[in-house]
């Protein structure tokens, strides 16, 4: 169970199409929503600006420690998704896949429209979905670009709703089954479309369709969120609250819900320093390729060479790290994450655990201490289930007036009888992953950075440092 808020994001207050549906199919997930109303719509912008748009409102939620983020928003989706999800840790989906896997699966005469955006229209998003799933289908798109004036401006239900519907939605009349609403805001005009395009035509609602994926993701993921007393929803809006207030408590029909206005222009997340105690830039890559699209500037050792040296002279990997991290975090005032990391041989009884980095003598090289434990388990060499090892990491992030966060992680694996491979550190060469035949040193840094001791506690880290920091 994971109860950290689900964040939404939307040009506007179409999201909220989708919010209602999650909180009728999953009433134990708290809600953290954005919507982007002073810009929108989204649709008549160039790509730049909608990325540009999509990524302020994604840092926001990431502010907020959000486990999962979706993007309730059809025209974000279309330019943004692929991008973020690379970028990010944590789930985000989409509302254009549901959507497009709904028409095809429900639809008669294979003959289907979607209306959207423009911006979303001209990506092709959904045709490409949908000819990928079922090439016989046949998809006419049609930009609407009066649409999210109209719902924005919560004049859904005046007479110039009605004549803006009629007018947009004629070129479909009597030409399809099975229309997706491609757009999150477009619901809100569900009735009107309904009639103008007759009771026989099936409205596939995007939003609606995304939530199912909603609850698998979370049921995959283990992150379900779970029965508690008191859920606290947040709605967030760059417009005006009242009007989204309006829009928001009459489709939701929540009475006191409270809306914040918010700048994400000044909302962004600055660059903070988080300084790695150590020297070594292997580690420090590490942290970098998972820490640096968190806002976090990395720096090590080598970037204050004031600083004191700190011994090791603890007889724990948890001391190690807390010395570290504690003494530069009082010293510099930063955050400061240390870590003592090490190879634990079963045979050895754990060694050579805390003295991993100088087995083999006060300052050795990685193939001296290699050469050392080759040595040492010579007589196992064709008793590989004698072989057995693990990788283990503790992180301690510390700042100054707080109790530190301490993480544990482990890689198993066994010893190798000879090193094997270019890439990784210390030990890397000779530590074989799993049951398989590859060394450390012979995964991809991305695929190490998956594996790995240390990419385990980071990202245990980023899930825990949020709400650590805000204690």
């Amino acid at each position: 169970m994971d109860n950290r808020p689900i964040g939404f994001l939307d040009s506007g207050v179409g999201g909220l199409t989708v919010v209602k549906e999650l909180l009728r199919q999953l009433p134990n997930e708290e809600v953290i929503y954005i919507g982007d109303s002073k810009r929108a719509p989204y649709g008549s912008r160039n790509k730049d600006e909608i990325l540009a748009f999509t990524w302020e409102m994604v840092n926001f939620l990431l502010s907020k420690n959000v486990k999962m983020i979706v993007m309730a928003c059809n025209t974000a989706t279309a330019v943004a998704l692929e991008d973020v999800k690379e970028k990010l840790d944590i789930p985000v989906l989409g509302v254009i896949q549901a959507g497009a896997s709904a028409v095809v699966q429900k639809t008669r005469s294979k003959q289907v429209a979607v209306i959207a955006t423009e911006a979303t229209v001209k990506s092709s998003a959904y045709k490409d979905i949908i000819h990928r799933k079922s090439p016989s289908v046949e998809l006419t798109s049609l930009a609407c670009p009066k649409f999210v004036p109209l719902v924005e401006a919560n004049m859904m239900a005046m007479p110039e709703a009605k004549a803006v519907v009629k007018e947009s939605l004629a070129p479909l009349k009597g030409k399809v089954d099975s229309l997706i609403l491609g757009c999150t805001h477009y619901p809100l005009l569900k009735p009107l479309i309904q009639e103008e395009m007759g009771p026989e035509v099936q409205l596939i609602d995007s939003g609606a369709e995304t939530v199912r994926d909603i609850s698998v993701l979370s049921n995959y993921f283990l992150i379900s969120g779970s029965e508690r007393e008191a859920i606290q929803h947040r709605f967030y809006t760059t417009g005006d609250p009242a009007t989204f207030k309006a829009i928001a408590g009459q489709w939701l029909n929540i009475d006191d819900i409270k809306v914040e206005e918010v700048d994400l222009s000044q909302s962004q997340p600055k660059t903070k320093t988080l300084i790695v105690a150590t020297r070594n830039q292997g580690k420090a890559r590490e942290f970098e390729a998972l820490f640096s699209d968190r806002g976090y500037s990395i720096k090590t050792l080598n970037d204050y060479p004031e600083l004191p040296e700190i011994e090791e002279t603890a007889d724990s990997f948890e001391g190690n790290a807390r010395l570290k991290a504690e003494t530069i975090a009082e010293i510099t005032g930063e955050l400061v994450v240390g870590d003592d990391s090490g190879l634990c041989v079963d045979v050895l009884g754990g060694l050579p655990g805390v003295w991993s980095h100088r087995f083999a003598g006060p300052d050795p090289t990685d193939e001296q201490n290699m050469s050392k434990l080759l040595h040492e388990l010579a007589s196992t060499a064709l008793i590989p289930e004698r072989r057995t090892a693990h990788f283990h990491t503790t992180l301690v992030a510390s700042m100054p007036g707080k109790e530190s966060l301490v993480i544990d992680a482990d890689w198993p694996g066994r010893i190798a009888t000879a090193p094997k491979g270019e890439d990784g550190f210390g030990y890397d060469p000779i530590f074989l992953v799993g049951n398989g035949d590859l060394t450390a040193a012979e995964l991809p840094f991305e695929e190490k950075n998956e594996q790995s001791h240390r990419g385990q506690a980071l990202r245990k880290l980023m899930v825990e440092l949020p709400s650590w920091l805000d204690k």
